[in-house]
């Protein structure tokens, strides 16, 4: 019996060592919408604990009709250690003047997008705002995202979407695309 538990011990200690692996994961989002601005805003996602709304406390990143965005995660653990480096790089076809600073955006998950898991984390998100007067835009989007584990063969995953956003007040921010950026937000 004691053997049977060293045997275990044994096999669950290298699947630990064989599960913690330097991984990069890449991806990139585009997102085109006609009667709206596209916009990717990066920062610190939060939830209202009595409304339960969503908010993003962070800046704008591009805003257009077109925003395709960049998104670079690598992770690299080291015995004992984990380190988590992000970098997300967007562009806008006719762009419009973003201002860089920090200001809280009201969000609106729309298209499948589940906000929840994001919690207390920064991360890039990519929303259209509907242009006044509008009721509704179309919206594609496309993803390609490539996760490259370093024992093993990287694996790449293609997506295209097409929605249709409605009934957002004006001033919110519908959220079609969500990307973790590892880091927990920092507590004020």
């Amino acid at each position: 019996m004691l053997r049977l538990i060293s045997i275990c011990a044994v096999v669950a200690a290298m699947t630990v060592a064989v599960g913690a692996q330097d991984t990069k994961v890449t991806s990139r989002t585009k997102v085109k919408a006609d009667d709206a601005t596209v916009i990717s805003l990066t920062g610190c996602l939060r939830q209202e604990p009595v409304s339960g709304h969503y908010t993003l406390l962070g800046s704008t990143a591009a805003a257009g009709d077109k925003v395709t965005t960049k998104t670079r995660v690598k992770t690299d653990v080291d015995d004992d250690d984990v380190e988590v480096t992000a970098r997300t790089r967007s562009r806008a076809d006719d762009a419009v003047a973003t201002s860089g600073t920090m200001t809280t955006y009201m969000l609106v998950p729309r298209g499948g997008v589940t906000l929840a898991p994001h919690v207390g984390h920064q991360v890039q998100v990519s929303a259209v705002m509907l242009e006044p007067g509008e009721d509704d835009a179309d919206v594609k989007i496309q993803d390609r995202t490539t996760v490259d584990p370093d024992d093993a063969p990287a694996r790449t995953g293609r997506s295209q979407t097409k929605i249709e956003v409605e009934n957002v007040p004006h001033g919110q921010y519908a959220v079609v695309s969500v990307k973790a950026l590892a880091a927990p937000c920092a507590t004020p």
